[in-house]
């Protein structure tokens, strides 16, 4: 017994030793993203839309929106679960599509609305930190690394609330780590792989279709797997190999997407009058019918919600920065943190003086300026190689520098060809490329300085994510809505760009 003791002892420690970091990373998110994720006890930006449509999907009720559902159907499937509201009356809730304060019923708590987004944008730091713990095999380099996800002002506001991009930002991370598993587990890329890349992508496009750019994760998965035959022009293996992953990874994806859309549309069993969102008659004579769930309700009903999306996107205003209430900003801009956006704001007077809890989504500075630097690192090192012919001094991480600066570019390319206004937090998904970029163009290049496991570096480098910390909680304030004064407020308006506004 003492023997089988000692033993267990071993394989517990040894375990934990395994997984220390990761298991800090955890305890930390955890505690950044769940801590008081309850206030404010109101809502705030899209929650007026996004706790409108979850509800609709608690009782039952028709609606169409711009964005796929999957992202308002887990907040629903959370607020009623957890049921923190369950003697009030939200039934104003389903009969509009923004939610105003004289709908909201006194007492009202958002903590299950709000409970997906959080969890899982806690839990994406492991997908993080796998990644790049996979890329680097570095435990320590990741470890640092991953802070970012965790310590970023706009990130964690953005994912403490009834919103999409914490949602997003798991399945897309999650989708990296899937991409970044297989091509680094050192076995054959097999059928299964792209069918399992194609249900995690299509996990995240049914929240929001921005997830869209990893479908480059198939063309780099693809470009690995036929390496070989690329390089001997053996377009007859390529062609042969490309007839079958192609539906092998697209039509998972598709019927995950299509599955969203089916129990969205079977979940809609009653239509409030006034809201039909311009369905066909042949749609709401299905509805009145029950005949919710049929496949040919389904083919009606995704019609119509492919085309009022379409409508919906048509009738977004473009961008006018001569507006003087203008939250949205120029994509190019974002790179820099403009322009911050005023959530809401709350004015009370503490012992004598003017205090306002604010929330606005604010960049972290050192990291998304970090981030800006990285990219052009990784841009003059790639064309350092292909049009002035260096050679690399680190193969496989000069190319996943490669992957991951391509999926950061063409990211900004696509929502630079978008005319509708967009708003500092579609900049979120690029940021996490651009993060994880960060960190590999780093371990490029003091790559020599790791392997000697060099003390100043790893010193330099932990002085370095403390400063990262030190800044978070610096802009704490416009994350958590905790009370300043004008003079502290001031002492956060770092640059004018950032266009913060004084409550006066």
């Amino acid at each position: 017994m003492p023997n089988k003791l000692q033993h267990l002892a071993m394989n517990l420690y040894a375990f934990t030793l395994k997984n220390i970091y990761p298991l800090i990373l955890l305890i930390c998110s955890f505690g950044i993203y769940f801590t008081h994720y309850g206030t404010p006890s109101a809502m705030f930006w899209d929650e007026n839309y996004h706790i409108a449509s979850a509800q609709k999907h608690i009782d039952g009720v028709m609606y169409m929106e711009p964005h796929p559902p999957l992202g308002k159907m887990l907040m629903g499937l959370a607020e009623a679960v957890i049921d923190p509201n369950a003697n009030l009356d939200k039934e104003k809730f389903t009969q509009t599509d923004h939610i105003e304060g004289s709908d909201t019923p006194a007492g009202m708590k958002y903590t299950g609305y709000r409970w997906p987004s959080v969890v899982l944008m806690a839990l994406s730091v492991l997908f993080f930190y796998g990644i790049l713990r996979r890329i680097t095999q570095n435990q320590l380099i990741a470890f640092l690394f991953s802070s970012f996800i965790i310590f970023d002002n706009a990130l964690v506001i953005q994912a403490r609330a009834a919103m999409l991009e914490g949602i997003q930002l798991f399945f897309v991370l999650a989708e990296l780590y899937c991409f970044v598993h297989v091509v680094t587990r050192g076995t054959p890329i097999r059928l299964k792989d792209y069918a399992l890349l194609g249900i995690v992508i299509g996990l995240g496009m049914s929240v929001k279709v921005t997830s869209a750019i990893e479908l480059l994760l198939f063309i780099m998965l693809f470009g690995i797997d036929q390496w070989k035959n690329i390089q001997t022009c053996n377009y007859r293996e390529l062609a042969k190999r490309l007839i079958i992953t192609v539906p092998t990874g697209v039509i998972p994806l598709i019927l995950v997407f299509l599955s969203v859309f089916y129990i969205h549309i079977g979940m809609g069993t009653k239509v409030i009058a006034g809201k039909t969102y311009k369905a066909s008659p042949e749609y709401l004579q299905a509805i009145q019918r029950g005949d919710t769930w049929s496949p040919s309700t389904f083919v009606i009903g995704m019609r119509d919600n492919f085309k009022y999306m379409s409508e919906y996107a048509d009738g977004v205003p473009k961008l006018d920065e001569c507006k003087p209430d203008e939250n949205g900003s120029f994509a190019m801009d974002w790179l820099l943190g403009k322009k911050t956006i005023s959530y809401r704001w709350d004015k009370d007077t503490v012992n004598g003086k003017v205090e306002v809890k604010y929330m606005n989504i604010v960049a972290n500075p050192v990291i998304w300026f970090s981030v800006l630097a990285g990219i052009v690192l990784s841009l003059g090192l790639i064309m350092s190689k292909f049009i002035y012919g260096q050679q690399e001094k680190n193969t496989p991480l000069f190319y996943w520098i490669c992957a991951f600066t391509s999926l950061y570019m063409c990211y900004m390319i696509a929502i630079l060809q978008i005319e509708r206004v967009m708003y500092l937090y579609h900049y979120l998904v690029p940021l996490v490329f651009g993060m994880l970029n960060l960190a590999l163009i780093f371990s490029y290049i003091f790559r020599e300085d790791i392997l000697a496991n060099n003390k100043h570096l790893w010193i330099n480098l932990s002085l370095y994510i403390m400063l990262v910390i030190s800044v978070f909680a610096f802009f704490a304030p416009f994350t958590y809505g905790i009370g300043m004064t004008e003079d502290q407020f001031e002492m956060r308006n770092w640059f004018s760009f950032w266009k913060l506004q004084v409550v006066q």
